[in-house]
């Protein structure tokens, strides 16, 4: 017969070192951002707005991390000027998803106001990569003559 009496040490330390293996298998590493694209790394994305071929210098671009898809809500994480040379630079990136916005002015046209934006993904951790981000004109009507061309 068993003396479960003397058993009851052993049947403790069983369980605690059962429940302690159990919960170190849970354990998970931290979610590390690195891998989805946002700051505190290396990369750099010089964004440059462009409309017809055209460089503009009086734009915006934002930027919004971790995702290739432009914000229903549309807020953006970070926003930079274009300066005179036609560029925004957004450095200190890490590698993964982004998605750029551009608004600008482009003087010749009518009405002057572009958008547009585009997916990135930054794939090293040193990359520097020059995106041209495409706009476009809104709220743009044709003239009511347009139709006989």
């Amino acid at each position: 017969m068993i003396n479960f009496d003397k058993m009851r040490p052993v049947i403790y330390i069983m369980l605690v070192f059962s429940f302690c293996l159990f919960s170190a298998a849970r354990c998970k590493k931290p979610h590390n951002s690195v891998t989805g694209g946002g700051k505190g790394g290396n990369g750099t994305i010089i964004a440059r707005a462009e409309h017809y071929g055209s460089l503009l210098d009086t734009a915006v671009v934002y930027i919004k991390y971790n995702t290739l898809d432009a914000p229903a809500n549309g807020v953006y994480d970070d926003s930079l000027i274009v300066s005179t040379n036609y560029q925004a630079v957004f450095s200190s990136l890490t590698p993964g998803n982004y998605y750029l916005f551009t608004e600008a002015i482009h003087d010749p046209f009518n009405p002057a106001t572009v958008e547009g934006g585009k997916p990135w993904t930054i794939a090293g951790s040193n990359d520097v990569d020059t995106v041209n981000i495409a706009s476009y004109q809104y709220n743009f009507t044709f003239p009511t003559w347009w139709h006989v061309l």
